[in-house]
């Protein structure tokens, strides 16, 4: 009598931890879903044109944040952190399009810092496209603002890489260089 009942505990006990562990697994892969969508969602912003997908990679969309003045030279600045971002042609035809970086007057003007932007002529970046140089460029050597001027075919595809530094001869002429900073949009406008 007594092993039928040690039997009938067991089962019981055996019952509750497969209960038990059903449970966490289900927590465990709810939670994980959930924290996987909200990184993803949080990361890719989409912006769309009647022709064109653009992707910004980065959690901070199309923005960019040169935060401290810090001259360096273009080897180190081409390990700078990148702002990849990825443009779609969507259409059975070719596209055209431009690529432009200017500031963020909105984002300026709510932190209130017009005095304290670094001077373009002293920002450096580098734009790199998938199987291709690096090109780097002064941000005040351009025209219109427009890096790029490019055609994509039908359903194509191209990925682009970002960086941002201040120039190593220039930026030692600023004073009080600790309170500067640059607040910029990449902008990707379809052409006719």
């Amino acid at each position: 009598m007594n092993t039928a009942y040690y039997r009938e505990l067991q089962r019981k006990e055996l019952r509750k931890n497969i209960i038990f562990t059903i449970c966490i697994l289900l927590f465990a892969t709810l939670s994980t879903y959930y924290i996987y969508n909200k990184f993803v969602s949080k990361r890719d912003e989409i912006l769309k044109s009647n022709s064109l997908e653009v992707i910004f990679h980065e959690q901070n969309g199309n923005h960019f944040s040169i935060n401290k003045l810090s001259p360096i030279s273009d080897n180190v600045g081409l390990s700078t952190k990148a702002y990849r971002f990825t443009i779609k042609n969507n259409t059975n035809k070719r596209v055209k399009y431009k690529v432009r970086l200017k500031q963020d007057k909105e984002k300026i003007k709510q932190d209130n810092c017009v005095n304290t932007q670094i001077p373009n002529s002293i920002i450096k970046f580098a734009i790199h496209a998938k199987n291709k140089e690096n090109n780097i460029y002064n941000l005040e050597d351009l025209e219109n603002n427009t890096v790029v001027v490019k055609e994509l075919g039908a359903k194509e595809a191209e990925q682009y890489t970002i960086r941002f530094w201040t120039s190593i001869n220039n930026a030692l002429a600023l004073e009080d260089s600790h309170s500067y900073h640059y607040h910029g949009i990449i902008e990707v406008i379809e052409q006719e």
